[in-house]
């Protein structure tokens, strides 16, 4: 029987038609899995029916790869339905296939040219490949959606088309080809015909109707999420609302006791105690709020750390929840913790407690709830030991069902939403996760319904000295030092103010108040400050914006020392401010300690600049002047002065991950670099950073790159005064 070669050059263009259709498929669905490949099948497909219209020319070769390109169509359209359908290729089936295909392919094309077998052979090829994809379609699981099941039909019935066009042409197939003319085929014949004239274009259907309903169901998908997203933030906010009006109720009613009390100090004290520890718990809770929202992780400070005195610090704040409760709140803490110190970030840890000893107390009706801390184990490395801490929260609530462990990390999730949540310090374990992942640990949970909930994280953590007494206390007991500055506040909240005022009427600084920069702005032109108290987010524009418009105006040696007021939580603001000009970034709510310790390092860098000849080695400047270009030292010292910043955010971070061999030489090389330009006292401060840091001492890096950045400075001033 010929009328397979009698399609053929129909055949060819519906084989064209169907290679283009998918192209442009592929063009559209480029994400879906199996596109791509059933793209390179169709396009294969047609290559082999152009060749098999021209096998007369030369038989042997033509059909030898016509086989070869209907071998590569079908394991494409294989291989694309199993992508499709996310199952796994099998490479050794196919080729154990393609041996024993090539091996008859090639025999009956160069050596015994037999078309019955070689189209036994083909007709073999694309029943394994019928097979094996609808195999792929039964294997996979239903979908939810109807467009795509029926979608899924079609492409089972469109492979039995195949197969079945296939078979009538083997069972009547002619061993001796003949010539075929048009009027002479009955209506069987012509109905075979046109079934494989469209056998391309059923498979290209079937390929389209697919790729269009997985996209559906995609969208389809990824509305429903949404659609739970929106759920979960909508009793998220419900939530939040709870937290937020818990501390605001307690500042609001302390403070009316505080009015109604007249006269008894000691009941005073306690009330402004619990007012601003409740002003504490909200900002707490907004910064959680920020970073839950973007996602983020909060970078470490590491700073030495009593992991028992947190753990006792987060029991007796949250004793009382427990105890409203009948709980009995125990505490459990290694002896050998009370004398050791670690680098760790101070304030993520204790967050991460208390969000997970808060939401034990909230689960548990009965029983007790259990925060424990030990040494698990000791890594000693080359010249220095690390510690494995294990801190564990247990209880014996409510327990979480093995469905809920699966989501109780995800952002917005909560186990159970109707529990009043007005006690908790926290709001969710997804940012406690992000905490503890920050620090180098993996938050883990086990649980049982009923029985209770257990959290584990180890730590693993340098151990150090004890720390220096802190710099806010030092510099609280001596305001005096402060009296010489003149210091302008712009900030635009009336009440922020006063709490300024408050913390610096023992100072006797020359302090002048303005709400909008157009105020400080004029400020500025009648007077000079030496410090500048700038709120970031002001009526008139931003802070960091107004700053970097007046920079100009003044000699680096009278300009002002800007100081930002910011209740940005997002570290890389912070940053961003740093490097366009401004010294320090306080971070409301502000304390006064924190203040008056900042004002003191402020007045301390003044005080140096105005000696420059102190800081200098003048001697080696003057030897430099004579051996280089004057306008060339000017240009290595301005860019001296603007990679500080790199320089000394590169120490900070070698210092944050321990990596102290490193930071040895990077400061060694910087004290080198300062010696060569004549820096001596920055020189001998770096010198003294490198002793410090050898006897695990800590360090003030802001404090040193602000001294650096005086030094750098003067060192400009004097330059251009030698040169004038």
């Amino acid at each position: 029987m010929q009328e397979l070669h009698f399609a053929m050059p129909i055949m060819s263009l519906t084989a064209i038609i169907s290679a283009g259709v998918m192209t442009l498929n592929w063009f559209m669905y480029q994400s879906a899995d199996g596109v791509k490949q059933w793209m390179y099948s169709m396009q294969l497909m047609a290559l082999t029916c152009l060749l098999l219209i021209g096998i007369s020319y030369q038989p042997e070769i033509i059909t030898f790869i016509a086989l070869t390109s209907l071998f590569a169509s079908f394991y494409f359209f294989v291989n694309g339905t199993e992508k499709f359908f996310r199952l796994a290729h099998s490479y050794r089936l196919w080729v154990v296939i393609g041996v024993t295909y090539f091996a008859l392919s090639s025999w009956f094309s160069f050596v015994d040219s037999n078309r019955a077998m070689r189209y036994i052979a083909s007709y073999s090829l694309v029943s394994v490949a019928m097979g094996l994809s609808i195999r792929s379609l039964m294997i996979c699981a239903p979908s939810q959606h109807q467009r795509t099941n029926l979608s899924r039909w079609g492409f089972l019935v469109s492979c039995l088309c195949v197969f079945a066009v296939l078979s009538i042409h083997l069972l009547t197939l002619d061993a001796q080809p003949k010539t075929v003319v048009l009027t002479s085929l009955n209506t069987a014949q012509v109905l075979v015909i046109a079934a494989t004239v469209c056998l391309p274009i059923i498979l290209c259907v079937a390929f389209s109707l697919l790729c269009g309903a997985q996209q559906l169901e995609k969208m389809a998908v990824l509305a429903q999420k949404n659609k739970q997203a929106s759920l979960l933030k909508g009793r998220f906010l419900t939530m939040l609302s709870h937290e937020l009006r818990t501390p605001l109720n307690a500042i609001v009613g302390h403070a009316d006791m505080l009015k109604r009390i007249p006269r008894e100090p000691q009941k005073h004290a306690q009330l402004c105690d619990v007012i601003s520890e409740a002003a504490l718990s909200l900002s707490d809770l907004a910064n959680q709020v920020l970073l839950q929202a973007k996602g983020e992780q909060v970078s470490s400070q590491l700073q030495p750390t009593n992991l028992a005195e947190q753990a006792h610090s987060v029991h007796e704040l949250l004793l009382p929840l427990a105890k409203n409760k009948d709980l009995d709140f125990k505490l459990r803490i290694d002896e050998r913790l009370s004398e050791l110190y670690f680098l760790t970030d101070k304030e993520s840890l204790p967050l991460v407690l208390k969000n997970l000893v808060s939401n034990a107390i909230k689960y548990t009706d009965y029983g007790e709830v259990i925060l424990s801390a030990s040494l698990h184990e000791q890594q000693v490395k080359e010249d220095y030991t690390l510690q494995v801490v294990r801190f564990s929260v247990s209880d014996t609530g409510v327990g979480l069902s093995k469905n809920a462990l699966d989501y109780i990390f995800e952002p917005f999730a909560s186990s159970q939403f109707e529990h009043n949540i007005s006690n908790s310090a926290g709001f969710g374990l997804s940012l406690s996760k992000q905490l503890v992942e920050n620090l180098g640990g993996e938050l883990e949970v086990s649980s049982e319904l009923s029985k209770g909930t257990v959290f584990t994280f180890d730590l693993v953590l340098s151990s150090c000295d004890a720390p220096v007494s802190q710099l806010g206390e030092e510099r609280m007991k001596s305001p005096e030092q402060l009296a010489s500055n003149r210091i302008l506040i712009v900030e635009d909240n009336l009440l922020n103010q006063e709490v300024l005022k408050h913390y610096l009427q023992d100072t006797k600084m020359q302090c002048e108040y303005v709400r909008t920069l157009k105020d400080a702005s004029g400020y500025i032109a009648d007077k000079q400050f030496d410090v500048i108290l700038l709120d970031m987010h002001l009526p008139d524009g931003h802070g960091l914006e107004w700053w970097q418009s007046l920079q100009s105006q003044f000699e680096p040696a009278q300009a002002p020392t800007v100081i930002a007021l910011t209740g940005d939580a997002d570290e890389q603001a912070q940053q961003r401010y740093l490097q366009q000009g401004i010294a320090y970034c306080l971070e409301k709510p502000v304390s006064g300690s924190t203040l008056l310790s900042v004002l003191e390092h402020v007045g301390t860098a003044q005080t140096t600049q105005i000696n420059p000849l102190q800081l200098l080695d003048e001697a080696l400047i003057h030897r430099l002047n004579q051996q280089f270009d004057s306008h060339f030292l000017n240009t290595k010292l301005m860019y001296l002065a603007d990679t500080f910043d790199y320089e000394f955010a590169q120490l900070q971070g070698l210092a944050d991950i321990q990596a102290i061999d490193q930071l040895e030489v990077k400061l060694q090389t910087l004290t080198q670099e300062c010696i060569e330009m004549g820096l001596k006292a920055l020189a001998q401060a770096l010198e003294e950073t490198k002793q410090a840091v050898q006897a695990k001492q800590v360090i003030d890096w802001r404090a040193l790159h602000h001294y650096a950045k005086q030094n750098a400075l003067a060192l400009q001033n004097y330059q251009k005064q030698f040169t004038a």
